[in-house]
């Protein structure tokens, strides 16, 4: 509704219209190259990798939870990681020669060797082979075992169209031996701190032979584990719990090129201190042995 008392509204006047001289030019439109640019988003950088060692043949790493040692195309994992760390950090104009002798699962941490050239991969995949390697992780479970270093040996088999393992008969399609000797170095608040010496490296092996004698691996649900704890790693929801206290201690390898026997420590992730304080106390002590020992391979747990 118009109010009487408003003031009437003039209308405005009609300005000339400008003459072509009076019409900018053509030329003075500005250019595509004046529109400013919009700036892309930065790239989120992903942290880089722990070295713990390193020389021109071969590298070694502390592998952190939630991450996959190899993966398919478009999924990040160790590999695709440390490809760009060392492509950024040495300049490198072509791709870094990143070479996996071995795997940890995702859900696992720790010690994981890398070959830096062919040769170096093809003679540590004959350590491997011939089991020349020791092998040594920590797995807190829940349950009690024998204070006492015991060998466990099964077969077992990939299950068909599922990304998980089973103890099978002897004489199942695919069945693989598996062999590991373990030894319970604390045990508190029905939790046992094992270390286990790996002897062959099957899929999955520490998982599914410690929950087939019902010990079974904190965080590891996919294997009837009870939840570990939370965890600020870089996992997602889907598929393994990435949280699970199972960690690679130590790696005993032959330099490729001289013989020479090494050994490499990393430590469990900071999480660990959240095991009773017993076991924290125990896995610190095994800790230190194996740093004191970098230079001779264990005869025993």
């Amino acid at each position: 509704m118009i109010d009487d008392e408003s003031p009437a509204i003039e209308p405005p006047e009609i300005s000339e219209v400008p003459t072509i001289s009076e019409v900018p030019a053509i030329n003075e439109v500005p250019t595509i190259n004046e529109v400013p640019e919009i700036s892309e988003a930065p790239e989120i950088e992903a942290p880089a990798l722990r070295i713990l060692y390193e020389e021109p043949h071969f590298m070694v790493i502390d592998k952190p939870v939630g991450l996959f040692t190899q993966a398919a195309p478009g999924v990040e994992s160790a590999q695709t990681r440390l490809t760009a760390q060392i492509k950024a950090r040495d300049q490198h104009t072509g791709t870094p020669f990143v070479g996996l002798p071995h795997r940890l699962d995702r859900g696992t941490s720790g010690v994981l060797l890398i070959a830096r050239n062919q040769r170096a991969l093809s003679r540590f995949g004959e350590q491997f082979h011939s089991r020349k390697i020791g092998k040594y992780y920590f797995a807190a479970v829940v349950g009690e075992l024998p204070d006492e270093s015991l060998e466990w040996s099964d077969y077992v088999c990939k299950v068909v169209d599922q990304p998980i393992a089973e103890i099978c008969d002897a004489a199942a399609e695919g069945a693989k031996l598996a062999q590991l000797t373990v030894r319970r170095l604390a045990a508190a608040g029905g939790v046992s701190l094992l270390l286990i010496k790996l002897h062959t490296g099957r899929m999955h092996q520490i998982r599914i032979q410690a929950a087939s004698r019902g010990l079974r691996i904190l965080g590891d649900t996919t294997y009837g584990g009870p939840e570990f704890f939370d965890i600020d790693d870089e996992s997602d929801d889907e598929g393994e719990l990435a949280s699970m206290a199972l960690h690679a201690l130590r790696l005993e390898i032959r330099h490729p090129q001289t013989a020479k026997q090494l050994a490499f420590t990393a430590d469990p992730p900071g999480t660990w201190e959240n095991l009773p304080r017993h076991l924290f106390s125990a896995m610190e002590a095994c800790v230190e042995r194996s740093r004191s020992e970098n230079n001779v391979a264990w005869s025993a747990l």
